[in-house]
């Protein structure tokens, strides 16, 4: 019986500390980039959903935008959520309840990609389950060239980032402890990504063509490393509250053009634009990423020691 109880003492405290760190919204708004300037103006959540909602991804025409929401259970296999269409001009969300897995990306044509249980699925646009893309099981994000060129970061123990043939379904390592998924060049066959080792964070480039990986900068500051290319082939990385922007003209200025007051928008963790970056949505909870990773090892740390207790009821200790 004391197994049980301490077992349910472990779920109950670790379910709040989860729900902070899982509950996320996306915010859109209007982006004025002109003059190199950053300006955001009517921006609203518009996920406005208790739970997890994540990894917006503008469609070509920049008039609505797909991100997950979570459905039902959060966990690594992506079938806990599904995608949901937003409208900008009418602010109509549409769930796609088929839809389900993480990543919700549309194609040239129309269709939707997603990532669940390792996988790239493809999806029409409202969403029925037209076919597999890839053969993976431990992919964990994904790019596709038009030419059917695949970079995937691969969720296993190395956090490769690797080279995916669709026709062989051959894995080919360009580098190991990627944190993020790799983010398209505007204009080049290239993705960038960040590193982290040993809180040393850095931001690489992958040259597809040429097999290349190369070190463009350290960040030093905190970040979860995703981040969004530019028209003035700049990027856009968040850190808390604040929009930073990389120009590889200037590779150890990291220079702070937006700062965000709002509560709710004080852990920002992902950026996106739209074609014509006349949009802007964003990702956040409401507390600083640094204070959500130590809250995620409190927990950890917690669960650990209540478990030790039960192993100690279990083999001699008191009752």
């Amino acid at each position: 019986m004391r197994i049980l109880v301490v077992s349910l003492f472990v779920l109950s405290l670790a379910a709040p500390l989860n729900a902070q760190i899982l509950d996320t919204e996306v915010w859109g708004g209007s982006l004025d980039l002109r003059d190199g300037g950053f300006v955001v103006s009517d921006l609203k959540n518009i996920s406005n959903h208790r739970g997890y909602d994540n990894q917006p991804s503008f469609l070509p025409d920049g008039n609505s935008l797909l991100f997950t929401t979570e459905a039902s259970s959060l966990d690594a296999t992506g079938l806990g959520v599904h995608a949901v269409c937003y409208d900008v001009r009418t602010g109509k969300s549409t769930p796609l309840p088929s839809a389900r897995g993480f990543s919700p990306t549309p194609t040239a044509d129309g269709k939707i990609m997603l990532l669940r249980e390792g996988g790239v699925w493809l999806h029409d646009a409202r969403g029925k389950l037209l076919r597999a893309l890839t053969e993976t099981k431990e992919a964990g994000y994904f790019n596709r060239f038009e030419d059917g060129t695949w970079i995937l970061f691969m969720n296993d123990k190395d956090r490769r980032i690797v080279l995916y043939d669709p026709n062989t379904h051959a894995l080919e390592t360009m580098i190991t402890g990627a944190t993020t998924a790799p983010y398209r060049v505007p204009g080049e066959r290239a993705v960038t990504f960040v590193v982290e080792d040993k809180d040393v964070r850095t931001l690489h480039r992958l040259d597809v063509d040429e097999k290349r990986v190369t070190t463009l900068a350290t960040i030093p500051f905190p970040t979860g490393g995703h981040h969004v290319w530019t028209p003035r082939k700049t990027i856009f990385i968040a850190s808390g509250s604040e929009i930073r922007e990389w120009d590889p003209q200037k590779p150890d200025a990291w220079p702070i053009v937006h700062r965000f007051d709002q509560p709710d928008l004080q852990g920002i963790t992902r950026i996106a634009i739209s074609p014509a970056a006349d949009r802007i949505a964003i990702v956040s909870t409401a507390r600083d990423e640094v204070v959500v990773r130590h809250s995620r090892d409190a927990a950890n740390d917690a669960m650990a020691a209540a478990l030790a207790e039960v192993g100690g009821s279990r083999y001699g200790g008191s009752t």
